[in-house]
């Protein structure tokens, strides 16, 4: 990581903008950033820390807020920063949130914080994100350290980087695994759990495979499983017979079945050849059975058919007969359908006529219907000719009625359509009135509802007023409450800065009494450091007859030394809560005027009397807007009223004219519907238009009716003559000799399957009385069937009874053989399988910390951060040595996994828990620590581009705890920085590091904000 550029608004101390040229700041390697307590140094750090994390280390982080308090209402605080993460230059910006005054009107309001991230590709700012917690995760990445882990390591704050010396085993294990990126090791650990145990599930149904394979070998066999041939478990071998015991043991079985196999064929083959022999003897004793019974049943057919020859001789004649028949049959079939169709037809027609006849007005028109006397039941006397000429007069009369129908219903339409109007006129006339009287009255609803549109427009004007107070009262009653909170928190500030004062004294009053007491002893302390024949360094003398004597309780250089430990902390802590009761009195004092040295109780009453008054407001401007809304509708009704009136004017006129019109042209239909109804004798369009459909529906029959007997009569008359030409033709005399000879077509099959049948039967009885094989048959003994068939049915039992056998033992033998080869390919497939799993099982083992070869017990990922920790602690005692005079070393400890951390003293051979170290112990080793880490991640980022590349490190106060020997070695320690590229800034108030740091950035306090100014010393 290498810083750039800063620049700060309008945040901490600082209320302008602020830039810091960190290139040249860090051009030598080593700089300060000093100023007055106070004045903001350690703010630098905080806008480095804000910009990468958007937060600020140590308790400033629980600050209400960051920006500046002497900043412009209207400036927003911001922080940039230019730095280089990983090989890549970013620019974050970042904004805390804030209240800023609001755009219209008076009063705050919240912004929100904000965060920008961008990269310089190729000359450009490309942006990345706008987002506060992808800003956040890219940053962890490229560094890969949280924020707690960025303050132990590089931003140092004031109390902070002691942590990672004194911090526990899990938390310093975090940070080493965070900054190492040792999760590639936790991977490594997971893989190798992950590859046991799929290789032992792998070995497992490889197992399983072996031991299938051998059970079936067992089932097969039937044989059971030898009990010294045991399978164990996947990581081991077979039982004590091996493998081999396990192949042989197969191949026996595979051996026994191919001998088991070889005899049952033979057997199979005897069997076979004595059941070929019983079945040829058993075949011709049934064909030589066969043919006697054949004989036999010719002879006994022959007799039978002779005694029914006279039978079939009939039958023969009488199926001649009805197949001539047939011709002229289907003819006479005809005629006589046509008579009974001739017969309906007239009965159909006669019912017609006498519908016609029953009506009450038989006259149509000027043709009169003639009803002959002497007739059948009064039938009319009429023709088809006849029937369709008084048809079409009915027809005419009923389309002149449906025409009048029409309009009937328009003279009807009229009528209502006059008594709708009459009604109408009337509501206009109503609403014409109505409309007068409201014209009337509108003028003083107008007046009213404009007087009460003026009292709600000026409650709007003073609850502006009132809310505009109520802001000032908020912000008077926040002010007296800050005020009073203040009083009481500076009356704590200054009991403490009292204490503190009193420690100071008391620490300066101790270390003056050590000094005097030291002086007074000095003669016991040059005299302790005395060597035989060395000169005296008082007197020169090589002879020392009586060297004065330490007293017990005589204070030495060490007890002197912390006792101005003890004062410049005391004296730190002073200036602290001086600091601290300085503010605080600046603060009351803006708090006090802010709240116009009223007390809150006075704004709380006003506030709560302007809450009462805007209510009253509030409740007043409710109604304005309905009453607004009633006005434009009475202004916009008042002006539409005249208009409605003269409609409605309109409206009545035209409704008389349509009045007029209706009426003489229902007088014009009335008039034609009466001539009509005279004419049909009806009262009515309806019953007279219902009494022609009914004469036209019996017209319509009666004509139907006379023309289907006339085609009934012709028809009757072609089929007789037809049916007795084709008798004639057939050598019939008449028609009813065809119906005597007529047979239906199944009764003339059944007599041709009669004829046929005893036909067929005769040639077949014939052929096999002559058949010679028969005959020789019949003449030979009867066979012994029932003894060749007995033979032959044991044969054929024995003969399965083999075939099954030798069957049943191939296929067994076959089978076991399968089994035996895929029982060698399961040991071949396991063997190997098997061994990977117990490789795999010994360094899972081993890496897990569970194997008795791991003696430290540690996981891979614990020992690799211990083997890290170990090459921070070497690097550590490289500056540790140099900077306390080579008294103290770190020693990496065995407890707590490797993780511990011990300091050796030389001096007294001793080895303390870093929380023994004094304030300036503390300092010297926990910032060779943070050094050797600084050194052991830059060679590791170096090495493979991995890791956090620290390349700049800041270290903020504790000098003061250092005596000016130690400070001397510590600045010589990280003046030997600069030579690695390291940046190293060192943020101090003592006055000596001015004179031992060239470059420096001085920090400056003032009222309208604290200044940067960057010096160089030497130039």
């Amino acid at each position: 990581m290498r810083l750039h550029d800063l620049r700060v608004t309008a945040f901490g101390p600082f209320a302008a903008t602020v830039t810091v040229d960190l290139d040249d700041l860090g051009s030598d390697g080593l700089f300060l950033l000093c100023g007055p307590t106070g004045a903001g140094k350690s703010s630098v750090l905080d806008a480095i820390c804000f910009a990468l994390y958007g937060q600020v280390p140590g308790e400033r982080s629980t600050a209400r807020h960051l920006r500046s308090d002497g900043a412009a209402p209207d400036v927003a605080p911001r922080v940039v920063l230019e730095a280089t993460l990983s090989g890549r230059r970013f620019r974050f910006t970042r904004s805390p949130a804030w209240e800023r005054p609001k755009k219209r009107g008076t009063g705050t309001t919240t912004q929100q914080a904000s965060a920008l991230v961008e990269e310089r590709v190729d000359g450009t700012w490309t942006h990345l994100t706008g987002r506060i917690d992808e800003a956040g995760q890219l940053v962890g990445r490229l560094l890969g350290l949280t924020m707690a882990q960025f303050c132990q390591v590089v931003l140092l704050p004031q109390g902070e980087f002691q942590r990672f010396l004194r911090a526990g085993a899990d938390d310093r294990q975090r940070l080493l695994q965070s900054i190492f990126r040792t999760s590639r090791y936790a991977e490594v650990e997971r893989w190798l759990t992950d590859r046991r145990r799929a290789l032992r599930q792998e070995s497992l149904d490889a197992l399983a495979g072996v031991r299938s394979t051998v059970h079936r070998l067992s089932e097969a066999g039937h044989v059971p499983f030898p009990d010294d041939l045991a399978l164990d478990d996947p990581s081991g071998t077979p039982g004590d017979g091996g493998t081999a015991a396990l192949t042989a043991w197969a191949e026996g079985l595979v051996a026994d079945a191919a001998g088991a196999a070889q005899a049952a064929d033979r057997r199979r083959a005897a069997a076979e050849d004595a059941l070929a022999a019983a079945a040829s003897a058993c075949t011709a004793a049934e064909s030589l059975a066969g043919l006697r019974e054949r004989h036999a049943r010719a002879a006994a057919a022959a007799a039978e058919l002779a005694e029914e020859q006279d039978g079939v001789e009939a039958a023969r004649a009488e199926r001649d007969a009805a197949v001539r028949a047939a011709p002229a049959r289907a003819l006479v079939g005809a005629h006589d359908r046509a008579v009974r169709g001739l017969a309906r037809a007239e009965a159909s027609a006669d019912a017609a006529l006498r519908a016609v006849g029953t009506a009450a007005h038989l006259v149509t028109g000027t043709l009169e219907l003639d009803f002959g006397d002497g007739s059948p039941a009064g039938t009319p006397a009429v023709d088809a000719a006849t029937a369709r000429r008084a048809l079409d007069d009915v027809v005419g009369r009923r389309h002149r009625c449906e025409a009048a129908a029409g309009h009937e219903t328009t003279l009807r339409r009229l009528r209502e359509a006059a008594a709708a109007r009459d009604v109408e006129i009337g509501e206009v006339d109503d609403r014409v009135a109505a409309l007068e009287v409201e014209a009337r009255e509108l003028p003083g609803r107008l007046a009213a509802l404009r007087d009460e549109v003026a009292a709600g427009v000026a409650a709007v004007e003073a609850i502006t007023t009132t809310r505009e107070r109520q802001g000032a009262v908020r912000a008077g009653l926040e002010a007296a409450r800050r005020s009073e909170e203040l009083t009481e928190t500076l009356a704590v500030a200054e009991q403490d800065l009292l204490d503190a004062t009193g420690r100071t004294q008391r620490c300066r009053e101790r270390l003056l009494d050590l000094r005097e007491a030291r002086l007074e002893g000095m003669a016991a302390e040059i005299a302790q450091g005395l060597a035989v024949g060395g000169a005296c360094p008082v007197c020169g003398s090589c002879q020392h007859p009586e060297p004065a004597r330490r007293a017990h309780d005589a204070p030495d250089a060490a007890a002197e030394k912390q006792a101005r430990s003890d004062l410049d902390d005391a004296e730190v802590e002073q200036q602290a809560y001086g600091d601290r009761v300085r503010t605080l009195r600046e603060q009351l004092a803006r708090a006090r005027e802010a709240a116009q040295d009223r007390p809150a109780v006075q704004w709380r009453a006003e506030g709560d009397d302007l809450a009462r008054a805007l209510a009253d407001l509030t409740a007043g401007v409710a109604a304005l807007p309905a009453a607004r809304s009633a006005l434009a509708r009475a202004e916009e009704r008042q002006a539409s009223l005249g208009d409605e009136l003269r409609r409605l004017e309109g409206r009545r006129a035209a409704l008389g004219a349509g009045a007029a019109a209706d009426a003489a042209r229902a007088d014009e239909l009335h008039r034609g519907l009466r001539g009509l109804l005279v004419a049909e004798d009806a009262p009515d369009v309806a019953t007279a238009l219902a009494a022609l459909r009914r004469d036209e529906e019996r017209w319509t029959r009666a004509l139907e009716a006379l023309e289907q007997r006339e085609r009934a009569r012709l028809a009757v008359e072609e089929t007789d003559e037809a049916a007795r030409a084709e008798a004639a033709a057939c050598g019939f005399a008449s028609l009813e000799e065809v119906e005597a000879a007529a047979r239906t077509p199944e009764q003339v099959a059944a007599l041709e399957a009669r004829v046929r049948a005893h036909d067929d039967a005769v040639a077949a009885t014939s052929a096999a009385l002559a058949d010679p094989e028969l005959v020789a048959a019949a003449a030979a003994p009867a066979p012994d069937l029932d003894a060749a068939r007995a033979g032959h049915g044991a044969a054929d039992a024995e003969a399965g009874a083999a075939r099954t056998q030798a069957e049943v033992t191939a296929v067994r033998a076959g089978r076991l053989g399968a089994l035996a080869d895929d029982l060698r390919a399961a040991l071949a497939a396991w063997e190997p399988v098997r061994a990977a799993h117990e490789v795999a099982e010994r360094v899972a083992t081993l890496a897990s910390g569970r194997s008795g070869d791991n003696r430290l017990r540690l996981a891979l990922p614990a020992y690799v951060v211990a083997w890290r920790l170990g090459q921070v602690v070497e690097a550590a005692n490289d500056r540790l040595g140099r900077m306390s005079g080579h008294r103290y070393a770190l020693e990496q400890s065995d407890a707590r996994g490797g993780l511990g951390i011990v300091v050796r003293d030389d001096w007294s051979g001793e080895r303390r828990d870093p929380a023994t170290l004094s304030g300036g112990e503390t300092f010297v080793v926990s910032l060779a620590l943070a050094l050797g880490l600084a050194d052991v991640v830059t060679q590791e980022s170096a090495a493979d581009g991995e890791g956090s590349d620290l390349e700049t490190l800041f270290v903020d106060e504790g000098f003061g705890s250092l005596d000016p020997d130690t400070l001397d070695d510590v600045m010589d320690t990280l003046d030997e920085l600069r030579e690695g590229g390291r940046v190293v800034g060192v943020v101090s108030h003592v006055g000596e590091l001015r004179t031992r740091i060239t470059t420096q950035l001085q920090v400056t306090p003032a009222r309208s904000g604290s200044t940067v100014r960057l010096v160089h010393a030497d130039g």
